[in-house]
């Protein structure tokens, strides 16, 4: 509804109004807004016909004006025992006009009194159910007794109440049948009496999805035989049943043609062949979910950008044109998968200052590519390509396809990586060869005794015939079948690969990069014995930087006893950068950047890790360096990294260490976007993703400035989503309370982001989504997230928590979760919801759901446990149920222990006391309390919580007779990744929410 604050908006809105009326004579004819229709519509003011298109009511007044208008007058009073006015007017006297409303003439005096009754039983149900006990409505002889086709005017001595301020829906069941559903049990609603009750708030349901308002209660007027009307079962319309068919040809020609067509018989009785009004109404609200949902993630998000051509085009000005390529991933839902597309735009450049961006064009969709990368000298394009089970290697030029390989049928190596742990593609200086990580080959054993396969020095071994049957392990979550990677460099000239020797066997080489000149080869090296732990998101894992020659000899470059990762080289191959942290503890943490100078073969600190930082300063690194970091002048390095509950770029000088803030919140003035994040550098030209969670991801660019000053840089806009969705956000600072203080690490504070309805539907308050993230070592930040965007689309209000743990706010805040999980965490989010409740008055305390995945479903169900009375309703995906019994099917158990207090080793064993530990801070030891419906999603390969997790919590709750609902995603992994699977889950996750906060 709109809601006026400002004399200026609410004058721009009744002119829109104006603008929509039709004039009729002497007045004017606007749109009826309510519930008589479910769309906007007409009513004539002869007869009782109700029009939604403006033609054909344009046309039926033009039939009717020769009839005499039946118009009656109407005055609603605020108190309720004030008489009726005597009123005794024709329809030829005029009557004044006061208080700024329209005094319209009756003929019969008589029929006011049954017209009033009547309107209140039409146009207020509040008003009309309130008193339905003592009252009974009029019938409709009555209804038709009171004359047709009124103009009827409202007068209150106060501003009118909407009927939907008071009062809630009934509770019904929605429940979605669905294949990937194990079973559901009969929810609250199952027990209703009323099961005409029941329909109205389904219908009510209904009409919030497609009006946006959110009506408490709804009373359907009587109608006549020759007005009855009909759903439309693809769109959900209401329509009139001679109109039906015609909107059916017009609007689904599809659909009706992909149906049988019905017999003569069944078109003259409609009812024969509609589907039930329930499952009408429930297809019409998963519609609309879904064109919400495909609406948010449709948005396209960049993955990377580059430079790739430099040209002089004036000397004397020093004019240049410079070309920028970027590459998008973006949603398809009608097919289920992720398409990538890339984008060229020219600049137009003086004395590093843009003048002009050039459209981009058409966009060039990418398929099955893996990996790509640009020669130094910007004219060759390398591209590794998955097609038909085969992997190539294209070179491609100013003249097409230069050269292409075949590498499955070189027979040199197994499947090239592509993940982001191990996975390289580089050209060597002379841009004759180019280097890459794929898993090594592995010879299937034949039906002779013994074969030969290739041994970790690139040798020959042999492989005995019971060698099939030999476990081989591999890196875990997302790097399934990726166990024994080896370093791969592709002559071109020769069109030859070789698989480079020299590698120790304990040592599983990637992120490899050219060395200075291309004499060597410089890469991380993880160990993988005794046994490999799981590697995605997870930096805690033991490795090293090497230096590998190409005579075979293998150097350790970093100190022993830590992880590394991201080495990125100076242009001028003077220096390496890389990223450094602890072994085991947090599997995700702050970092250190490491510099080490080639010519000295001395390593430095060049950025410390930060314990705690002060309020919207840097507060540490936690991502990779992207692989383009460096300025021109090899003086300054550049990342992306969080701070509170935002992403900013900053800079470090290579001799000083002083560190910069270049693009954020408080530096340049980036339309507020709440995310900036580095893509790259190249040539001292800067390309930065900027978004917020109201705004989709758009592409800024600009030079440094020769001073590291911010206000030195101009930005200019590349593309990307121009939209600005309708809700409103903002960011939270939170304090615990002396109660939930950690006296160990005291004083840290956590944060959570907050999106909203710029106002809620009929003035009704807004049910709050809690969104709990995964890791727990991880982070929300102000950026573009389609879940929640879509979520605060259809109604809801969501926040964003991110607990002391997560990522952005210091090492001290990771570690103080060290030994706390299950209690400190939880009271965070409890906390956060409790200020965003005490802060806005418009967010309903009784309509609190909460969700999350991982550590997020973990918390999630510790909440609904914990809070037994507080949260409505509940949905994880991949929760940890139980950590003692997920320590031996976990492919990240040092986490397990690291978790509850405990140090880990890899020859540590379990002990009945660090068992009992992990149970009891378990949501499992609250199951007997949960009260909430569960909905609890489970991906069948999920190698990092086993979905045997959910399984015990269903089966608790399926004893206790909890409402719970399981969705089984037998394909998908702990991410829930698949675009078919993201859209199913959002649907459910809406729908269960719908269903249990009424």
């Amino acid at each position: 509804m709109f809601k006026p604050t400002i004399k200026s908006k609410c004058l721009k809105h009744l002119q829109g109004h104006r603008r929509r009326a039709i004039r009729h004579k002497e007045f004017f004819i606007f749109k009826c807004h309510l519930k008589c229709r479910t769309a906007p519509h007409f009513h004539c003011i002869s007869c009782t016909s109700t029009f939604m298109r403006k033609d054909g009511f344009l046309k039926h007044l033009a039939m009717c004006e020769n009839k005499k208008p039946k118009i009656t007058v109407v005055e609603l009073k605020s108190e309720e025992n004030s008489p009726a006015p005597d009123l005794h007017l024709t329809a030829s006297e005029e009557m004044p006009v006061s208080e700024g409303h329209k005094s319209l003439i009756s003929e019969d005096p008589q029929k006011i009194r049954p017209t009033k009754a009547n309107f209140e039983q039409r146009m207020c149900p509040k008003m009309a159910v309130s008193e339905e006990t003592s009252s009974p409505g009029p019938t409709d002889s009555e209804q038709r007794s009171t004359g047709e086709g009124r103009i009827m005017q409202v007068r209150t001595d106060e501003p009118s109440k909407s009927p939907v301020d008071e009062g809630g829906p009934s509770v019904v069941n929605l429940s979605v049948v669905d294949h990937n559903v194990t079973e559901t049990t009969a929810s609250n609603s199952a027990a209703n009496p009323h099961p005409i009750e029941a329909d109205v708030a389904i219908q009510t349901l209904v009409n919030e999805m497609f009006t946006g308002h959110t009506p408490v209660e709804n009373t359907i007027p009587q109608r006549s035989r020759s007005d009855a009307q009909d759903l439309c079962p693809f769109c959900g319309l209401m329509l009139h049943r001679k109109n039906l068919q015609v909107h059916l040809r017009r609007k689904h020609p599809d659909q009706v043609s992909n149906q049988e067509k019905p017999a003569p018989a069944q078109v003259k009785n409609p009812k024969q062949q509609r589907l039930p009004l329930r499952q009408q109404q429930k297809i019409a609200m998963e519609s609309v979910i879904r064109d919400v949902f495909r609406h948010c993630i449709r948005f396209p998000v960049p993955i990377s950008a580059s430079v790739v051509a430099d040209e002089l085009v004036d000397t004397a000005s020093d004019k240049r044109c410079i070309t920028v390529l970027a590459k998008w991933s973006q949603c398809d839902l009608e097919r289920g998968v992720k398409l990538r597309f890339s984008q060229r735009w020219t600049l137009l450049c003086k004395h590093d200052t843009i003048e002009l961006v050039l459209p981009s064009g058409t966009s060039s969709h990418i398929e099955k590519e893996l990996l790509s990368c640009q020669s130094p000298s910007g004219t060759l394009q390398a591209v590794i390509r998955e097609e038909a089970g085969h992997q190539y290697l294209e070179v491609w030029g100013q003249n097409g396809l230069e050269k292409s390989l075949d590498l499955i049928a070189l027979n040199k190596h197994g499947k090239v990586y592509e993940d982001a742990q191990f996975a390289c593609l580089a050209w060597s200086p002379c841009e004759k060869k180019l280097l890459y990580v794929a898993e090594k080959k592995r010879v299937e054993p034949s039906a002779q005794s013994s074969i030969v396969s290739a041994s970790e020095d690139g040798g020959l071994v042999l492989l005995e015939e019971q060698d099939k049957n030999v476990y081989v392990e591999d890196w875990g979550e997302g790097l399934v079948g990726k166990s024994c990677p080896v370093l791969c460099v592709a002559d071109l000239n020769k069109a030859a690969v070789i698989v480079y020797a020299g590698v120790p066997p304990n040592i599983s080489p990637g992120q490899a990069l050219w060395g200075p000149n291309g004499r060597g080869i410089i890469f991380v090296g993880q160990w993988n014995e005794p046994f490999r732990l799981g590697l995605k998101f997870c930096s805690n894992r033991r490795s090293a930087l090497f230096y590998l020659d190409m005579k075979g000899n293998c150097e350790c470059l970093s100190p022993e006893g830590v992880s590394v990762s991201s080495p990125r080289m100076s242009p001028d191959s003077c220096w390496i950068v890389y990223l450094q942290g602890q072994v085991f503890g947090p599997h995700h943490q702050c970092l250190s950047m490491m510099l080490y100078d080639i010519k000295n073969r001395s390593t430095s600190v060049l950025v410390d890790v930060v314990r705690r930082a002060e309020k919207g300063q840097f507060a540490g690194i936690y991502e990779s360096l992207h692989s383009q970091c460096w300025s021109a002048d090899s003086e300054r390095i550049f990342f992306s990294s969080a701070c509170e509950n935002n992403k900013a770029v900053f800079s470090v000088d290579r001799t000083t260490g002083r560190l910069t803030q270049v693009c954020g919140l408080d530096v340049l003035r980036l339309d507020d976007f709440g995310s900036v994040q580095l893509l790259t550098i190249q040539k001292d030209l800067m390309v930065m993703s900027c978004s917020s969670p109201n705004q989709p991801p758009c592409l800024r660019v600009g030079f440094l400035s020769t001073v590291d000053q911010a206000e030195d840089m101009q930005l200019c806009n590349l593309g990307g989503a121009d939209v600005y969705e309708e809700f409103c956000w903002q960011p939270m600072l939170i304090t615990p309370t002396s109660q939930e203080e950690n006296h160990q690490f005291s004083g840290l504070n956590f944060g959570a982001i907050l999106l909203k309805p710029y106002s809620p539907p009929e003035r009704r308050k807004t049910p709050l989504v809690v969104n709990i993230h995964g890791g727990p070592h991880a982070h929300f930040a102000a950026d573009w997230n389609a879940t929640a965007a879509a979520l605060t689309k259809l109604g809801f209000a969501v926040l964003m928590v991110n607990y002391r743990g997560s990522t952005g706010f210091g090492q001290d805040s990771i570690e103080s979760l060290l030994g706390n999980v299950g209690s400190q965490d939880v009271k965070d989010v409890q906390r956060a919801v409790l200020c965003a409740l005490q802060n806005e008055t418009t967010l309903d305390p009784d309509r609190v759901a909460v969700m999350g995945g991982s550590h997020g479903g973990f918390l999630a169900c510790h909440l609904v446990g914990q809070y037994p009375d507080f949260y409505r309703a509940c949905a994880a995906r991949n929760p940890v149920i139980n950590a003692a019994t997920l320590l031996g099917t976990s492919d990240i158990i040092d986490w397990r222990y690291s978790s509850v207090g405990l140090q880990y080793a890899f020859d540590r064993l379990p002990t009945s006391q660090s068992l009992a530990s992990m149970l009891e801070k378990s949501p499992i030891i609250h199951a007997a309390q949960i009260r909430a419906p569960v909905l609890l999603m489970l991906g069948g390969r999920d190698r990092r919580v086993s979905p045997h997790q959910g399984l015990e919590l269903y089966r608790a709750l399926k004893s206790r007779n909890t409402p719970v609902r399981l969705l089984w995603y037998s394909d998908e992994g702990h991410s829930l990744s698949k675009v078919n699977t993201q859209s199913d889950c959002f649907l459910n996750i809406v729908l269960w929410f719908k269903e249990h906060l009424n």
